[in-house]
């Protein structure tokens, strides 16, 4: 079907489907929001009935608990140093907390005598130091209120409550004793949790498809109705912007949200809605407004058909008289009637410039193409003057030489690696703008650097020379004033025909290695370096040693060791005023003896890296600030953490084989050197692990766990003293004494009397 007949029925379809449309869309919001409404306001009441059926339960709970701690029992037993002696003490105390678990929703009870340590519960009477939260109780004792709530907040969708199961508390009362004494370090508290799920289950009724949540007073939720979601981050945070909340309705998120503050404890009860669940009812309205909507369209759409045909009978014609001239009829498809015609035009005015547009682009390219197989070697003399010409180059010149740029470093300036490649391509533009282009052959981007192609209409090399230098200076003065960058430039020999660009480019680089002794911020000409004396390599005795110490830190982890050898390992090697090439040698070396240390270890240093191509990356590193920020921050971080990993695991290890020695053969004569020949490392390593993973020496160990193997029988046993001393390998009963006095304060007799006693 035509499209300008599609958008023709089409408007003809809208001019009487808006009126209809709008007037079924007002008439349904207007439903909705009534709808809303209603249901907002019953949710304001069954969330008021939760909140006074919630607070009746913590009232009853609080109730209970200060009758019974009034009662005359326990304001005359909580501070006494009860034993399992005193039984009927102990049932009559039993007896008022089980009266407790008859109150609606109390699950359990603790009566905790922090002064004389015994603790009464449902399991009986025991210590306090067998309750499971006892690492609370010194923070419920420095709580300023003498009866206080604590809540844990609830992980929503909880089952553990629900089926029963074992838990830690998350709503509890907590007691302090006595009530109204004055100080604030009490003697006894009174501990009640509540069931999870039977408060759970109190809030099930009438939360068909509502969720009810209760909030502490930091407006974390810490009870919400069974099956409930985790409460929305954003409802959470904007109940929580409002800390003075009284009562509150507001919509976030798709959630229609009612909030109720309580006096008691400054709690807050939430009810949560889906306005999609509260809409539901309004829906009808909708089905029957799009039902009627569709019968008029279709009534009109017949009439719109036939009527729009009538009018695009002239448009029809004109379209194909323009089809057989244009001679595309493929193109009439995507496009419109009237576009189709204002495309024919457009394109027979502007089909030229197009095509010079788009040959200047592929010029540019591909001239830089042509210029990189001409450094690289790729384009001998005959080719690259054939092709000058019809790639923009400049005519054949008596005098050509090389110009390449790096950038020195980015150490202490505002740019990153990762910013090297658009600093690049900002010198490249300078370059561009600075260089004459009578004497710019080409330029590009190549492997980290800016290179230049330079001539100059003179048969003299000290000409070209002189302006090498000249340009250098003024690229390396724009490049400092615009970017706040150091670059060095290297000039290669000035050549006469274009296949030697390729070693031109190689001296020019070949200078560029200079600035390891040159320093930064220079122009180096290949001329220059070549008349200098080749030195060699005089290892100096150092060298070995610091490289050795290097090694050793790295295999002890010792990071500042390593690096403080590492320094002097670098400053060694440049006080030898070596060639870059050889530097680089040097620290190749010690890549290979790091990566053999690692190996040994178990690792892969191209694991530790992260990359499988560490090596090319040292390559590609141009200057020896560059080589040693390399090692310090990229091959030393991962290559110590691994090796100190690997020797705390060892140490681990060799200790805890060395405690399970102890505890099989601590009635015999064992000693390090028995340990050592077993574990087949020297004793005063043994000694030295063993002190730092245990904390005490391996004798002191040894002594400590034979002294308590003679408490536990001197408690539990009839041995006399002399026999426990030859079970535990002492040559005399004395030596036993002696020491047991030294470790406990008494001797074996005293000890067995004390046990005795209290038993």
């Amino acid at each position: 079907m035509p499209k300008y007949l599609v958008r023709l029925f089409v408007f003809t379809l809208l001019l009487v489907a808006v009126p209809v449309a709008s007037t079924g869309t007002i008439s349904y919001f207007i439903a909705k929001q009534d709808i809303e409404k209603k249901v907002n306001e019953g949710n304001g009441q069954i969330l008021l009935q939760n909140k006074m059926r919630i607070e009746q339960i913590f009232k009853n709970v609080e109730m209970g608990a200060v009758q019974y701690i009034s009662s005359p029992l326990v304001a005359s037993l909580y501070d006494r140093a009860l034993t399992a002696g005193h039984f009927q003490n102990i049932t009559a105390l039993s007896k008022g907390l089980y009266n407790l678990h008859s109150i609606a929703g109390v699950a359990d009870t603790y009566l905790i005598n922090l002064e004389h340590g015994w603790m009464i519960s449902e399991l009986g009477f025991t210590r306090a130091d067998e309750f499971a939260d006892r690492d609370r109780l010194g923070e419920y004792a420095q709580q300023a209120k003498k009866l206080f709530w604590l809540t844990a907040v609830a992980n929503q969708g909880d089952q553990a409550a629900e089926e029963g199961k074992a838990e830690p508390y998350k709503i509890r009362l907590v007691v302090k004793l006595p009530m109204v004494a004055s100080s604030s370090q009490p003697k006894a508290v009174l501990l009640v949790d509540l069931a999870y799920g039977e408060l759970q289950y109190d809030l099930r009724q009438n939360a068909e498809w509502r969720n009810i949540y209760v909030l502490n007073r930091e407006r974390e939720p810490f009870l919400s109705s069974p099956g409930s979601p985790k409460i929305d981050e954003a409802v959470l945070s904007k109940l929580k912007a409002n800390p003075d909340l009284d009562s509150a309705y507001f919509e976030e998120q798709g959630l229609a949200v009612n909030a109720l503050s309580s006096d008691h404890h400054n709690w807050t009860y939430v009810s949560i809605v889906s306005i999609q669940e509260i809409t539901k009812e309004s829906r009808k309205i909708a089905f029957v407004t799009v039902n009627a909507c569709l019968i008029i369209f279709s009534v009109i759409a017949v009439f719109a058909y036939f009527g729009s045909r009538r009018m695009y009978e002239p448009i029809r014609r004109m379209f194909a008289i323009m089809q057989q001239f244009g001679g595309e009829s493929g193109d009439a498809s995507k496009k419109d009637e009237f576009a189709y015609i204002e495309d024919r035009l457009h394109t027979l005015f502007s089909s030229r410039s197009q095509l010079q547009q788009q040959l200047q682009g592929q010029r540019s390219q591909i001239k830089e193409f042509f210029l990189h197989k001409l450094f690289m070697g790729q384009v001998t003399e005959s080719e690259f003057v054939y092709k000058s010409g019809v790639y923009g180059f400049a005519d054949n010149s008596a005098s050509l030489s090389v110009l390449v740029i790096q950038i020195d470093t980015l150490q202490d300036t505002r740019y990153t690696a990762k910013d090297k490649e658009l600093l690049l391509f900002a010198i490249h533009n300078i370059v561009g703008e600075l260089i004459p282009p009578d004497n710019l052959i080409g330029s590009l981007l190549l492997d980290q650097s800016q290179v230049s192609l330079i001539a100059i209409d003179a048969d003299s090399p000290a000409e070209l020379k002189a302006l090498c230098h000249q340009l250098a200076g003024q690229i390396q003065g724009k490049v400092r004033e615009l970017l706040q960058l150091k670059v060095s430039v290297g000039i290669s020999r000035v050549f006469h025909r274009y296949a030697g660009a390729m070693n031109a480019y190689s001296e020019a680089l070949e200078a560029l290695k200079r600035r390891i002794s040159l320093g930064y911020h220079v122009i180096v000409s290949y001329d220059d370096i070549e008349t200098a004396a080749a030195t060699s390599i005089q290892p100096d005795a150092s060298w070995s040693y610091l490289e050795n110490s290097l090694i050793q830190a790295l295999q002890a982890g010792d990071e500042a060791a390593a690096l403080e050898h590492f320094d002097g390992y670098v400053e060694s090697i440049m006080g030898q005023n070596v060639q870059f090439n050889d530097f680089q040698i040097l620290m190749l070396e010690l890549i290979t003896r790091i990566y053999r240390l690692v190996q040994q270890q178990g690792g892969a240093l191209d694991n530790l890296l992260g990359t499988s191509a560490a090596v090319q990356q040292f390559l590609k590193l141009s200057t020896a600030a560059d080589i040693v920020f390399w090692f310090k921050t990229k091959l030393f971080p991962p290559t110590l953490a691994f090796l100190k990993e690997q020797i705390d695991s060892q140490y681990m290890s060799i200790a805890r084989q060395m405690v399970q020695m102890i505890h099989e053969a601590y009635d015999q004569d064992i000693t390090l050197e028995a340990c050592s020949e077993q574990l087949k490392f020297h004793p005063v390593y043994l000694s030295r692990v063993f002190k730092k993973e245990i904390g005490v020496t391996f004798s002191e160990y040894l002594t400590e766990y034979r002294i308590n193997m003679a408490k536990l029988w001197l408690k539990d046993s009839s041995l006399k003293i002399s026999e426990i001393a030859e079970r535990l390998n002492y040559t005399n009963a004395t030596g036993f004494i002696r020491t047991f006095r030294k470790m406990t304060g008494m001797t074996p007799g005293q000890y067995r009397e004390e046990h005795s006693k209290s038993s």
